[in-house]
């Protein structure tokens, strides 16, 4: 029997890929319910106050449809995507031709782009922060106008802290491959196939909890504690001490950290030294009519240097019109990140009134909105630094052990990320020892 520390996606999926191998697996979440910050909200309106839509590619759909799930794609023409500059909204080019004809950039910023992505690479790319390397090899102005802002949105990050190799390891590889810099990246995305925007009918959260129907799941039960006892675990719940022959840890950093400390004590230290991004997710929920200028497209990103409440808006509605009733916009807004963590000090009736004044100034709002909710993450994001080097080599030989670690602090955060890291993981273990962990069943 293994246990699973952990319902989010990332230990869920572990479970589930888990018995697919004919392996029992048994999957204790604190909480009263699963899914982490996958969570799917319902009143008036379908919002998501975590991760509001997922990249999927074709392996993917076909699990979804294993699972009785369904895409929903975006609604026609909304790819556009734009960028707050000076104050105003920018279209951001939808392509390298696109970018390289508009005047999104300068021509010595066009230049630069051009001239880095002919430059070769070199051994030493990966270690250098998200910021420096865009600006040694493109500029400060792709630096302001591209990454930050992508940066800001997909990571809630500083590109100043966060590692290239830890944060884009796509990007950190093709950068240190011989030939141009543009070769590597084309043969990278090849290889990488062909991913679609998309969330699920019902929300994000139907994932989850599809996902532990077919599981052992115990609700409401932290592990209070983890032993080893000889080749195999114990831990312990509100219920007592259970015995186990693999544990898979598929916690936040901080919590994994607790657990670890009587047992392993420098891998927990260094848990304790992982950054996190605090974000609150605000959806608003207004009549179509209350917006004077509603932003087209997927929605807007902001650049650091903007200095505006959120990070950026995602105009849920323009994406999935079936989130909010005719003749109603559903806003999502993420705010705080890295760099403004102090916002999270603001109670919710202070935090919402900065936010209706952002949307004011942004998209003309005009009427109190209808309904808006605000979720509150402390710690949304896990930031990739050099920690997450120095936790690779501290946890191999716990893996060892047969303790594993399957959680979102390493080799990416974002929903495909943590869903393969799972499967993975349980092919790994399979392999590895599943025949010696069936004949104990």
């Amino acid at each position: 029997m293994i246990a699973v520390i952990g319902a989010g996606v990332s230990g869920l999926s572990c479970a589930w890929w888990l018995r697919e191998q004919g392996l029992s697996a048994r999957v204790f979440e604190s909480s009263g319910d699963v899914g982490g910050k996958v969570r799917t909200l319902s009143a008036g309106m379908l919002c998501e106050a975590g991760p509001n839509t997922l990249l999927a590619d074709e392996a993917l759909l076909r699990w979804f449809s294993r699972l009785g799930l369904t895409p929903l794609w975006p609604a026609p023409g909304c790819g556009q995507r734009h960028v707050l500059l000076r104050g105003e909204y920018c279209r951001l080019p939808g392509g390298p031709l696109a970018l390289l004809a508009g005047d999104f950039l300068t021509w010595p910023a066009k230049r630069r782009l051009l001239s880095g992505l002919l430059r070769h690479g070199g051994p030493q790319a990966g270690q250098a922060s998200l910021a420096a390397f865009c600006r040694e090899r493109f500029g400060a102005e792709v630096l302001e106008r591209l990454l930050d802002p992508l940066v800001s949105g997909i990571f809630a990050g500083d590109p100043e802290e966060l590692l290239l190799a830890e944060t884009l390891p796509a990007l950190a590889v093709a950068a240190q491959q011989p030939g141009p810099l543009w070769r590597a990246l084309l043969r990278t995305h090849r290889r990488s196939g062909r991913r679609r925007v998309c969330t699920l009918d019902g929300g994000l959260q139907s994932l989850p909890r599809r996902l532990a129907q077919d599981l052992q799941v115990r609700l409401d039960s932290p592990v209070l504690e983890l032993a080893r006892a000889g080749g195999a675990w114990r831990l312990r719940t509100a219920a007592g001490w259970e015995r186990f022959d693999r544990v898979v840890l598929a916690l936040p950093a901080d919590r994994a950290a607790v657990l670890l400390q009587p047992l392993a004590p420098k891998p927990a230290a260094l848990c304790l030294r992982v950054p996190y991004a605090p974000v609150a997710v605000a959806s608003t929920l207004v009549r179509a009519s209350a917006l004077a200028r509603p932003l087209p497209g997927f929605g807007g990103l902001h650049p650091g240097s903007e200095a505006a409440l959120a990070l950026g808006h995602l105009m849920s509605s323009n994406l999935y019109p079936h989130v909010c009733r005719p003749g109603e916009r559903l806003l999502t807004s993420f705010i705080g990140g890295r760099r403004q963590a102090g916002l999270m000090a603001l109670d919710d009736e202070a935090l919402l009134a900065l936010l209706n004044r952002e949307l004011e100034r942004l998209f003309g709002l005009r009427e109190r909105p209808l309904v808006q909710r605000l979720t509150r993450w402390p710690t949304a994001l896990p930031q990739g630094t050099a920690v997450q080097g120095e936790l690779r080599a501290a946890f191999a030989p716990w893996a060892e052990r047969g303790l594993h670690l399957c959680v979102n602090w390493l080799d990416g955060a974002s929903l495909p990320d943590c869903l393969e890291k799972g499967r993975r993981l349980a092919l790994s273990i399979a392999s590895r020892d599943g025949p010696a962990l069936r004949r104990r069943r």
